[in-house]
């Protein structure tokens, strides 16, 4: 009886423990995600994500509110979709959007100095995305 509380315990400390390292870690990309969302987005999306950022002035069509987008979509963040318009795998409605292609440009403002190739710019934006999802309203 003694044994199987000692090892009921011990799994309970594993699960615990590794649900605190995935917490820790999402908690680092989710400010990760900040970092680049204010050096990269905020210009034109605006400091909250709601459109109106000060370079989005002269742009024709103000950007998207971004912290819309789950209440836009039926209560589901649409993770891959942000993720395909924001690299600029997506066919737009107006072909001289102001909307850049991360995908091809990199994260210019992150890395002002280059090294935006690769993996940096995958995991800036799974970052980014989390970011984004914590800020739906």
């Amino acid at each position: 009886m003694q044994f199987r509380n000692l090892v009921i315990a011990g799994i309970g400390a594993a699960v615990l423990t590794s649900c605190t390292q995935a917490s820790t870690r999402r908690d680092v990309s989710i400010s990760r995600g900040k970092t680049v969302y204010a050096k990269e987005c905020a210009q034109c999306h605006g400091a909250r994500g709601e459109g109106g950022g000060p370079a989005s002035l002269g742009l024709g069509l103000p950007p998207p509110d971004l912290v819309g987008l789950r209440a836009r979509n039926d209560g589901y963040f649409p993770r891959e979709f942000v993720r395909r318009f924001v690299l600029g795998l997506l066919e737009t409605d107006d072909p001289m959007a102001a909307m850049p292609e991360f995908g091809t440009t990199g994260f210019r403002h992150v890395y002002p100095d280059g090294g935006f190739e690769g993996k940096g710019v995958e995991a800036d934006l799974e970052a980014l995305l989390d970011y984004l999802e914590t800020v739906q309203e």
